[in-house]
């Protein structure tokens, strides 16, 4: 079927064939008999040329026709399969995001128990960060009780401790030694009090023995007592060493006298009270001398292994130092420095 606008261009060609035959008509009838015949040879032509442009414009028409057809077709079957891929491509975009929620649900739900999980942990972390802040708290304590008790029990151990301490210091970046101690200090001076007593400890179970073999030597032919706390009563102090150092002194005046007896029968010992004044012996630096060197060797033959107490009526001078030495008050006896206060733990 044609349309209008085809309808109107082959009436506008048959218009202007028309006009054309018409013209050649008139000219015709001007013509003479001999070009009639040439004129309608002419007109048959321009016919059949007609009829051919015609027919060629009906195929065209037809071609043009079955073309359009075939692209309406086509064009229908592009808008379904479309409209199918379109349904298809809803469907599946739905299907997606029904599964895109599901899983976005399903994630949410597994995020929310992680989430639970992390708040019991980060809860447990901080209730153990708490316990473990108490324990430390309580253990800086007894480690600071504990150090204040060795103090008291051990308190020679003092310096020790602090010269641990204060060696320690430096390497923590803690250059005063006034600052008081912290728990680590007093850990470190705990340590050197036990390892100064551990040191001492070695040797106590030797003391007893040490000390039986001192008493038998210091006071020759006495029984040894049973108990250890009576030999160290008896020891203390240095009494009895001055003792006999007197004695030693007493034999090497009794040795010197009897070279000199043996020497010299007449010698008036009774004469022999004191130093002389003005003795050569002691005012010319080589008598001097020789008379030193004389009385060392003769005191290499006195007996220095037995004891021998003073005479009657006499007293030794070292007894009396000793007496006014224990009447003296000793400065700062048992006032070790008390290690400094650390902060409250």
């Amino acid at each position: 079927m044609l349309t209008a606008d085809a309808r109107k261009t082959l009436f506008e060609e048959l218009l202007w064939e028309h006009r054309e035959l018409v013209e050649a008509h008139d000219k015709c009838q001007v013509l003479p008999e001999a070009s009639i015949d040439a004129l309608k040879e002419q007109l048959a032509n321009a016919q059949r040329e007609k009829e051919q442009l015609i027919k060629q414009h009906q195929e065209e028409l037809s071609a043009q026709k079955t073309s359009y057809q075939e692209l309406k077709s086509q064009l229908v079957q592009l808008g379904l399969d479309h409209a199918k891929a379109l349904e298809a491509a809803e469907a599946d975009a739905a299907a997606k995001m029904n599964e895109a929620l599901e899983n976005a649900s399903n994630a949410t739900v597994v995020l929310q128990a992680e989430l639970e999980e992390l708040a019991k942990a980060r809860k447990a972390a901080e209730e153990k960060v708490a316990r473990l802040e108490e324990e430390r708290k309580e253990c800086n304590q007894l480690i600071l009780q504990t150090d204040n008790l060795a103090h008291r029990l051990f308190p020679d151990s003092q310096t020790y401790a602090v010269k641990k301490v204060n060696a320690r210091r430096p390497s923590q970046s803690q250059a005063s030694l006034a600052v008081p101690w912290t728990p680590n200090d007093h850990l470190v001076a705990l340590n050197a009090r036990v390892s100064h007593m551990r040191a001492i400890d070695r040797n106590l179970s030797d003391i007893p023995d040490v000390a039986s073999q001192l008493y038998r030597t210091l006071w020759p032919g006495e029984v040894v007592p049973d108990t250890f706390s009576l030999i160290s009563d008896r020891l203390k102090g240095a009494g009895r060493i001055r003792e006999w150092q007197c004695s030693a002194a007493r034999a090497g005046a009794d040795s010197v006298l009897r070279v000199a007896c043996s020497w010299y029968p007449e010698l008036d010992l009774d004469a022999l009270t004191g130093v002389r004044e003005g003795a050569e012996t002691d005012l010319d630096p080589i008598l001097a001398a020789k008379r030193q060197d004389r009385a060392y060797r003769i005191a290499e033959y006195a007996e220095m292994r037995t004891f021998i107490p003073p005479p009657h009526g006499v007293q030794d001078y070292l007894d009396e130092e000793e007496d006014e030495a224990e009447e003296e008050p000793l400065d700062g006896a048992g006032a070790g420095d008390a290690p400094p206060e650390a902060p409250a733990a």
